[in-house]
């Protein structure tokens, strides 16, 4: 992945984007255990080109250059792909604009907070998503005073209530939840 984050380091140094952070499994990964994934999640800031339409374009060939391989919506990257997604809408903006700076071994890089991972993820709505987030608070990685400002300030108030009433039954054989 160490390559994966240089190549993206390089086109913001370069121009090519202005920042990005990572968000979805990876950026999780940074907080709580792995969990399986198939791609890096960097979220950018893409300013619409000519008649309002964001492309991707300099972005891949940008990576190209640097030996990345264009596969479907991926830019694969020493077998690691990368998924390019712009900064959709001001809770992802929002996310963008608050990544913490880390490292990846020795490179840096730049991730959503576990609180924005979070948002995201219940504003997302998927249950792997609202997995995601159970395992922030059930492993105390996100703070909670910031996650519910967060919550609030987006209107995702009562999925994080499912969350939080959501509780499984050790050995249960059905997988439900009380």
């Amino acid at each position: 992945m160490e390559k994966a984050l240089i190549c993206l380091n390089d086109i913001v140094n370069e121009g090519v984007i202005g920042q990005y952070a990572i968000g979805g499994a990876i950026g999780a990964s940074f907080y709580i255990e792995a969990v399986n994934t198939e791609d890096i999640d960097a979220f950018v800031f893409m300013p619409p080109g000519p008649g309002g339409i964001i492309t991707l374009g300099p972005i891949y060939e940008a990576l190209k250059v640097r030996g990345g391989i264009v596969k479907d919506e991926h830019v694969v990257i020493d077998n690691w792909p990368i998924q390019i997604l712009p900064a959709y809408k001001p809770l992802v903006q929002d996310a963008l604009r608050e990544a913490v700076s880390t490292t990846f071994g020795t490179v840096p890089t730049r991730v959503f907070s576990a609180e924005y991972i979070c948002a995201i993820a219940l504003d997302t709505g998927r249950l792997k998503d609202y997995l995601r987030v159970a395992t922030f608070i059930q492993q105390d990685q996100v703070d909670r005073a910031k996650l519910l400002a967060i919550v609030k300030e987006y209107g995702l108030e009562d999925k994080l209530a499912r969350i939080e009433n959501w509780k499984y039954t050790e050995g249960s054989s059905d997988g439900q939840h009380n």
